[in-house]
């Protein structure tokens, strides 16, 4: 600013020529022309620095529209320009909402959003054992969320179940623990309602999986009696569960910070945000289609009446005592009290070994142990391996 003063100061002194200044100043005579047309307008006011900015904004966004994102972003606050770009079309009918770019900066300019560079190499790939859903209830994937305390101080485990192929959730229960007869109860009623899948998918945490043979817990076996192929994500591998951890993590911001006062209070706010998962929630690995698009229950019942388990005529029949323990050939095998009352399937193979087998999974082989007494070998077949006829 200064140095345009003294240019058009000395300009008006008549000791130099325009041509002369702009070549001392270094600037072209057409901007030695400009600033001293303005000089002569408004004196030494017009020569102050004038914003660039357009007086018009033919492309910004509409206010009514503009607060119509900000409302939706204060009600699920995990929702980004993807989603929310997809609601203004689906749920207002904006035939041409703002472009996702235009909606991200809208979210920063009120504050609302701030970005973050994702962490690269976080996750491996996806375990290659697992199986890839290729239908509506094919692979249900299943976990406890973290506990935490109601208002009234009270526990609660939310359970979550959900279809992998469309990501359905199918249940949010305010559990208050993770004991067996309470999960065991709550899959009954779901599959009343629901049926049943083909798979289920868990961790290796309580009540899905045990330290006994083959993993299996008292409530694997009762989904294995079912007819569903239970699958084990790998130890510490949460990546093979992982889109079921990214909808924990949206579960506890919107619908567990803060708990709610008692568990009726909090089950009934589980249960609004499980519709609008499935309802409203447009995901990106649907290509910002919703859930329920997508899902079907399944046409499997659920086996009311505990049908027992039919084994290869080749197979010999036995069932395990209540304290978990085979009886056979004179000797006792412990298999574990999660097999109590149990039916299980000997089978001679080729090798001559013994193999166990509870439906279609092999337990393991009874083989000599080193204080030379019998004791089934900790061997678990891959999935889909020998299967059975039940």
């Amino acid at each position: 600013m200064e140095e345009i003063i003294r240019f058009v100061m000395l300009a008006q002194s008549a000791h130099f020529t325009v041509t002369e200044l702009c070549e001392q100043f270094g600037i072209s005579r057409k901007t030695g022309y400009k600033h001293l047309e303005r000089y002569a307008a408004g004196g030494l006011k017009g020569l102050q620095v004038r914003s660039h900015r357009p007086h018009q904004f033919p492309q910004r966004t509409d206010t009514a529209v503009e607060a119509l994102i900000l409302a939706e972003r204060r009600l699920h606050r995990t929702w980004g320009p993807k989603k929310l770009h997809k609601v203004l079309e689906v749920k207002h009918g904006i035939e041409s909402p703002p472009a996702r770019s235009t909606i991200g900066e809208i979210l920063r300019r009120h504050g609302v959003s701030m970005r973050h560079r994702r962490k690269p190499g976080a996750y491996v790939a996806l375990n290659e054992g697992l199986t890839v859903p290729t239908r509506p209830n094919h692979v249900w994937t299943v976990d406890f969320k973290g506990w935490f305390l109601l208002g009234n101080g009270q526990r609660c485990d939310p359970l979550t179940v959900c279809d992998r192929y469309s990501h359905y959730l199918l249940a949010c229960r305010a559990q208050p623990n993770q004991q067996f007869k309470g999960t065991l109860q709550t899959f009954k009623a779901l599959m009343r309602q629901a049926g049943v899948p083909e798979v289920i998918r868990v961790d290796h945490g309580t009540p899905f999986a045990s330290i006994g043979l083959g993993r299996l817990s008292s409530l694997s076996i009762w989904w294995i009696e079912q007819g569903i192929a239970v699958e084990f994500t790998r130890l510490a591998s949460p990546q093979d569960n992982g889109s079921h951890e990214r909808m924990h993590r949206d579960l506890k911001a919107e619908a567990i910070n803060p708990p709610s006062v008692n568990a009726a209070a909090q089950q009934r706010r589980f249960e609004r945000w499980q519709h609008t998962y499935n309802h409203d929630r447009p995901h990106e690995s649907l290509n910002q289609q919703r859930p329920v698009e997508f899902y079907q229950p399944s046409s499997r019942r659920l086996n009311e009446h505990d049908k027992p388990l039919v084994y290869p005529v080749d197979f010999e029949v036995k069932r395990i005592s209540v304290s978990g323990f085979l009886a056979h050939a004179g000797e006792s095998y412990h298999v574990g009290e999660a097999f109590a009352h149990k039916r299980v399937g000997l089978h001679l193979n080729s090798n001559g070994q013994t193999e166990l087998h509870f439906a279609n999974v092999h337990l393991g082989n009874l083989t000599h142990g080193s204080a030379g007494r019998f004791r089934p070998a900790a061997y678990i077949a891959p999935p889909n391996h020998n299967p059975l006829a039940k």
